[in-house]
C-alpha cells in the first residue's frame, strides 16, 4: 500500500475504508442537525480524524464541507417544509456555514492541536471556537429580525416555555442564563470530541495528549476563581447602582458554568471511588447515570467536585508533579 509523502510511518487508509468514514462524516452531521451536536459532532469528529490520522487530510476537509453541506440540505430542503416552519432570508446558508466550519473545528484542527496541546487546552480551544460560531449565528438571526440577541432568543423560547405550561419565572431564569448554558453545552461537545479523536488517534497509532483516565483527572485549581467571582459579581449586582443587574446576570452565567466544570470534576471524583471499589463497568454506567439526574436534583456532584479542588479527597499528585501524560498509546479511555 502506498505511503503518503511526508507522513509519520502510517499507512494511508484503503479506498473502501476512506469512503467509509466519509460516510460517519455525513452520518454525524445528520444526528447534529436532527438530535443534537453534543452527539452529532462527535461522531463525526472521530470519522475527520480517522481520515487525518489515516494521512487522508484533503479528504478530511472535503468530507467535512459535504456532511455540512447535505445535513443542511435535508435541515431546510426536507424537514423544514415537511413542519411547516417559517425559514428566514439567507437563514440556510447561515446554518450550513456555521455547520460546516464547526465540523472542521472538530476535526481536523481538533486533530492537530492535540498533537501540540494538552487536552485540556485543546478542550478550551474548541469550547471557545463552537462558542463563538453560536453567537455569530444567532447574532446574524437577530439583526434579521431587527432585534437584540437577548431580544431574539426570548422571542424563540417564550412560546416554547407558554405551550409547557412553564412558569414565567422559570422562562425569565433562562434568559438570564443562556449563555452559560450555551458554553456548558459546547463544552459537554468539546469534551466528547477531544475523547472521540483521542480514541480514533489511538487506533491509527498517533501520539496525542489524550484525557487521562476519568478516575485520574484532575482540573487546574486555578478554576477555584470562577465561583469565587460568581459569587462576588451577584453579591455586586445587590448594590444600588445601574450596572447592577448587568453584574447579577454575569454573575448567574459564571456559575452556571463553574456548576459544570465541577460536575466534570466530581464525577471524576465518584469514579474513582468505584474503580477502588471494583465495581463492574455496567454498575459504573449506571452510578454516572445516577449522578447525572441528582446533580439535575440538587449540586450534590458539583459541590463534590469543589470539595476535590480543596480537599484533594483522591490524593492526587498536585506538587508540580502531575500524573503522567496519557498518549494514544495507552489502553484505557475516559
Amino acid at each position: 500500500m502506498a505511503r503518503a509523502v511526508g507522513n509519520t510511518g502510517r499507512e494511508a487508509l484503503s479506498g473502501r475504508k476512506t469512503v467509509s468514514l466519509a460516510l460517519v462524516v455525513v452520518l454525524g452531521a445528520v444526528l447534529a442537525v436532527l438530535i443534537d451536536p453534543v452527539i452529532g459532532l462527535p461522531v463525526a469528529a472521530a470519522a475527520l480524524a480517522g481520515l487525518v490520522f489515516g494521512e487522508r487530510t484533503p479528504v478530511s476537509l472535503l468530507a467535512g464541507l459535504v456532511a455540512g453541506v447535505l445535513a443542511g440540505a435535508l435541515l431546510y430542503g426536507v424537514i423544514a417544509p415537511l413542519l411547516g416552519a417559517t425559514v428566514g432570508s439567507g437563514e440556510p446558508y447561515i446554518y450550513t456555514a456555521v455547520l460546516v466550519v464547526s465540523l472542521l473545528l472538530v476535526a481536523p484542527i481538533t486533530a492537530w492541536m492535540m498533537r501540540r496541546r494538552s487536552a485540556l487546552e485543546t478542550m478550551i480551544a474548541v469550547t471557545t471556537g463552537l462558542t463563538a460560531l453560536s453567537v455569530i449565528e444567532l447574532s446574524v438571526y437577530a439583526a434579521q429580525a431587527g432585534t437584540s440577541v437577548n431580544g431574539y432568543m426570548e422571542s424563540a423560547v417564550t412560546d416554547l416555555f407558554a405551550q409547557a405550561g412553564a412558569a414565567d419565572e422559570m422562562l425569565q431564569t433562562f434568559i438570564d442564563v443562556w449563555p452559560g448554558l450555551l458554553v456548558a453545552a459546547n463544552a459537554i461537545t468539546a469534551l466528547l470530541v477531544v475523547v472521540a479523536v483521542g480514541i480514533a488517534g489511538a487506533r491509527f497509532g498517533a501520539a496525542l495528549r489524550r484525557i487521562p483516565p476519568l478516575a485520574m483527572l484532575d482540573l487546574d485549581v486555578r478554576v477555584v476563581i470562577l465561583p469565587i467571582v460568581a459569587v462576588a459579581l451577584l453579591a455586586a449586582g445587590r448594590i444600588p447602582v445601574d450596572i447592577a443587574p448587568t453584574l447579577e446576570i454575569v454573575g448567574k452565567n459564571l456559575l452556571m458554568i463553574a456548576r459544570m466544570v465541577y460536575f466534570l470534576q466530581g464525577v471524576a471524583v465518584f469514579a474513582g471511588l468505584y474503580e477502588r471499589a471494583k465495581f463492574s463497568r455496567p454498575v459504573r454506567m449506571a452510578g454516572f447515570v445516577l449522578l447525572g439526574v441528582t446533580e439535575a436534583l440538587v449540586p450534590a456532584v458539583s459541590l463534590t467536585g469543589l470539595a476535590d479542588m480543596w480537599l484533594n479527597l483522591r490524593r492526587l499528585p498536585r506538587d508540580g508533579n502531575p500524573p503522567p501524560v496519557r498518549t494514544s498509546s495507552d489502553d484505557r479511555t475516559v
